[in-house]
């Protein structure tokens, strides 16, 4: 081929090979611009979906919200019973009994059985109706705190009449007394001896307040002011120990409420007295409270009367468990002068009645507060001394009060509807069908079997069959009194609840 054909086609070659590399740069060019704008394109479609998205879940928790808030609102403005919140449990307050033996006083047995439950059965019943016929606040639980030589006796019919059953040994054994004259009379001089200290484990119960009561008592209306005042300490001191003075003016309120025993005694031994009040008490954390018994001292003993066995509310704590054996075993007794030589010198003052007077007069007097004998634990007992006591030692105490005041109640005339509670001790038991009364102890013994009668119309056995024994009044004794239990006078004539 010639040089310049061959030198044109050459340079025609290099021109197509240019033209061909040029389409081929533009068409990716053109290929890359549309994927781009593809791309910009799915990206502002994306935003835009998500947005909307975001508008609907907006839209959509909005309105959760208001429904919410509008089901708040429902809730806040419904009636209390429509927010179906469980109710709130009340406190339980312990209640004890205790049962030393089935063969005091030469009973039998069967005799015991029957002495017991007709006491246990109406006192449960009457704390029941305080408890749930009336606005109180407090539930309660029954406690039985059985001897082990009471078992055979008490065990079944007190889980009968729905005691919880704690069978107990004294807690602490005679011999380790440490003094001989307490460790050979501690069991003298009483009705129960050293068992009678069986009491004291109502202070290792759960519960935050325990009343220790008689067979041989009544609860006539409900005791939630005490309870209220020994609880409300629990609630206002703070974690430094201190009182919360903001409720001043509630404690203040509940505390002149209460049946205190108002009284005057000397601080500094002289003649001097100050009265001490219901205003002591505003700022005061009251670990129990209880009567005296005024009747079992001599004149000028007032300051170290015994508490009375059959009637102290406390709160339960162990550490004051081990503190009463403590001092039982210390045995710091004296022979003719009592616990401390000045407290228990009389009949049952070796045991609980001594000891917890000399607890609350001597050791702890800032722990109890005293009550109104005549509200709590009603014995309606005489206020003074006899006029006609023959010890011309005691000529100047005739008549006058036993408590040591100028001026005392006479708890003979307390109205039915002020008692709180009963002790049938001066009185006589019920079931004894007594025929020569005081007027205000015939009263009380009406209410017991007004008890024992609304008791008896309220139960039933577990197979459903009702236990009803309701008698007629026509032909009874004294039906104005014993709402027909009683065909005639004394423990015989009386008919036993059967349980």
């Amino acid at each position: 081929m010639a040089p310049a054909l061959r030198q044109r086609n050459n340079k025609t070659s290099k021109n197509s090979s240019s033209g061909r590399i040029r389409i081929s740069l533009s068409l990716t060019c053109l290929l890359v611009t549309a994927f781009s704008i593809s791309l910009i394109g799915l990206v502002f479609q994306f935003i835009a979906v998500h947005r909307i998205g975001n508008r609907s879940n907006d839209h959509i928790n909005n309105a959760a919200a208001a429904t919410s808030l509008m089901r708040g609102a429902t809730t806040q403005n419904a009636p209390p019973q429509q927010q179906n919140k469980p109710p709130k449990k009340k406190p339980v307050i312990a209640y004890t009994v205790t049962i030393t033996g089935c063969s005091e006083k030469n009973y039998s047995a069967k005799e015991a059985t029957s002495l017991i439950t007709q006491g246990a059965a109406v006192l449960q019943h009457s704390i029941h109706l305080a408890h749930t016929t009336t606005s109180s606040k407090y539930d309660y639980q029954m406690y039985a705190i059985i001897h082990p030589a009471a078992t055979s006796c008490s065990v079944t019919p007190m889980k009968q009449l729905g005691y919880q059953v704690l069978v107990r040994n004294t807690p602490f054994h005679n011999s380790d007394i440490q003094t001989k004259f307490l460790r050979e009379n501690i069991d003298g001089a009483s009705c129960c001896g050293a068992k009678e200290f069986l009491k004291l484990y109502a202070y290792t119960l759960k519960e935050p307040v325990a009343v220790i009561l008689d067979l041989d008592s009544l609860v006539l209306r409900p005791m939630d002011e005490l309870f209220d005042v020994m609880l409300m300490e629990d609630e206002n001191i703070g974690g430094d120990g201190q009182y919360d003075h903001h409720h001043d003016d509630a404690r203040r309120k509940m505390v002149d409420q209460l049946p205190i025993h108002h009284r005057t005694t000397s601080s500094d031994g002289s003649n001097h007295k100050e009265d001490v009040s219901s205003s002591s008490l505003y700022n005061k954390r009251i670990d129990a409270f209880y009567t005296r018994d005024y009747n079992m001292i001599n004149p000028g003993g007032e300051k170290y009367a015994g508490v009375q066995g059959g009637f102290l509310m406390l709160r339960p704590d162990e550490d004051v468990f081990a503190e009463y054996v403590d001092l039982v075993l210390q045995g710091n007794y004296i022979d003719g002068r009592g616990w401390g030589g000045k407290y228990g010198y009389f009949y049952g003052g070796a045991q609980v009645q001594g000891i917890c007077s000399y607890y609350f007069g001597e050791l702890h007097p800032e722990k109890g507060v005293e009550l109104n004998r005549c509200r709590v634990n009603q014995m309606v007992d005489a206020p003074r001394f006899d006029m006609k006591m023959k010890e011309e030692r005691y000529r100047d105490a005739r008549g006058k009060c036993r408590d040591g005041r100028e001026q005392c109640e006479d708890c003979r005339e307390t109205d039915v509807k002020d008692i709180w509670s009963v002790h049938f001790t001066l009185c006589g038991k019920p079931w004894f069908c007594n025929s020569n009364l005081q007027p205000l102890c015939s009263k009380l013994h009406s209410e017991w079997f007004r008890i024992r009668r609304s008791y008896e119309e309220s139960r039933s056995d577990d197979n459903g069959n009702e236990l009803r024994s309701l008698p007629k009044l026509e032909g009874s004794y004294r039906p104005e009194i014993y709402h027909g239990y009683c065909t005639g006078g004394g423990e015989r004539g009386y008919l036993p609840l059967k349980i």
